[in-house]
């Protein structure tokens, strides 16, 4: 535990999922007493975080088609982002993952969506148009998320060439 916000007690969800997780743990396990561990070892110890990755997260996550990189950060950084994207305020967020600031949880856990970027930029865009009404776009295109190191990509916003057959 870094500071005193770490020791804390989170809240179940209210769909069941993460007590029928533990839950469906708890009985696999040949431990059941009051003090003993839901993620144990085979001896009842705490189990070790290296294999937990190694052995059963990074296998179900290449299962899924997610990335090999998984790791316990990833599932702090993703449970951040959908607080945040669900609109929890960020102290709620703060508190459930134990940072004793607020800045931690915003700047180091919370990422942006591509979704969420590409309706502020059409939101910005609506908000030029505004007055009069009559010049706004009439919906919002689709945007492509581009593809990570892709020269082929060109933004949206990049003026392109006209051809004769266009105008």
């Amino acid at each position: 535990m870094k500071t005193e916000a770490g020791e804390r007690k989170v809240p179940f969800d209210s769909f069941g999922a993460i007590a029928g997780a533990l839950r469906r743990t708890w009985d696999r396990s040949k431990f059941h007493g009051p003090e003993d561990l839901v993620l144990a070892n085979k001896t009842g110890k705490p189990l070790d975080t290296h294999n937990l990755l190694q052995r059963h997260i990074k296998p179900a996550a290449i299962k899924l088609g997610l990335p090999r990189t998984i790791d316990f950060r990833s599932f702090r950084t993703m449970h951040a982002s959908l607080m945040r994207r669900t609109g929890a305020r960020p102290e709620v967020t703060r508190d459930n993952m134990g940072h004793a600031g607020i800045d931690v949880t915003l700047n180091v856990y919370s990422q942006s969506w591509w979704d969420e970027r590409v309706d502020a930029v059409n939101r910005a865009v609506a908000a030029v148009f505004a007055e009069p009404a009559a010049k706004a776009p009439a919906a919002p295109m689709e945007v492509e998320k581009p593809a990570k190191g892709s020269a082929e990509w060109v933004p949206f916003w990049v003026p392109q060439a006209v051809s004769d057959t266009q105008s």
